[in-house]
């Protein structure tokens, strides 16, 4: 009797442990796919801003170059420049539109990218600092298409610079991305183009 008593223990706990050690791999298993998802989204967020400042990038320099060519020629032909720049801009205000829209998103995916440094920064913390920079920039330049203002050589001058650090960050990212950001990219920029 004391044997059955003892096997129907031994019995019990070892169900129980049994249970237990499901209960923590099912656990352990949702935790993991809670962080591939999680680390899913985060390569999202990185490919979704550098998309987005590549399309800024050429954006601000259609605009300000419109703008720069508007502006010489009015002045060149003794127009009123400022009429003439207002014209240009009213031909831009889709394009502005645009602008505004892909800036809200790159707002999003860069707080996003924040977290992830957070959590991350090893993996992360380079890239975010460098999307930083671009963001600031692509900041100055959605000012200057949405208001160009100053005089024609001050205009030029801030949206050549302003340029210039689009391109330098740009390089860095360019560098330090790592290959799934770049994968997802690619991904991305397939799917729109089959999507045309």
């Amino acid at each position: 009797m004391n044997k059955k008593i003892i096997g129907s223990v031994i019995g019990f706990i070892v169900i129980i442990i049994a249970l237990v050690s499901m209960n923590m791999v099912q656990k352990n298993s949702e935790e993991t796919e809670k962080q591939k998802k999680k680390e899913a989204n985060n390569i999202a967020s990185a490919a979704a801003f550098y998309i987005a400042t590549e399309t800024m990038g050429m954006i601000s320099e259609d605009v300000l170059s419109g703008y720069s060519t508007t502006w010489s020629n009015a002045i060149n032909n003794r127009k009123d420049f400022n009429l003439a720049i207002a014209e240009k801009k009213k031909s831009f205000d889709k394009t502005i539109d645009t602008v505004s829209s892909t800036y809200i998103g790159m707002e999003m995916s860069l707080r996003e990218l924040s977290e992830a440094t957070k959590e991350q920064p090893e993996k992360y913390k380079e890239l975010y600092e460098e999307y930083k920079k671009m963001y600031s920039t692509i900041t100055a330049l959605k000012e200057q298409m949405e208001s160009p203002s100053g005089t024609l050589i001050t205009f030029n001058q801030n949206a050549n610079e302003l340029l210039q650090e689009y391109k330098k960050t740009k390089g860095n990212i360019d560098v330090i991305i790592s290959d799934e950001i770049k994968g997802k990219i690619i991904k991305v920029k397939e799917e729109v183009k089959n999507n045309k």
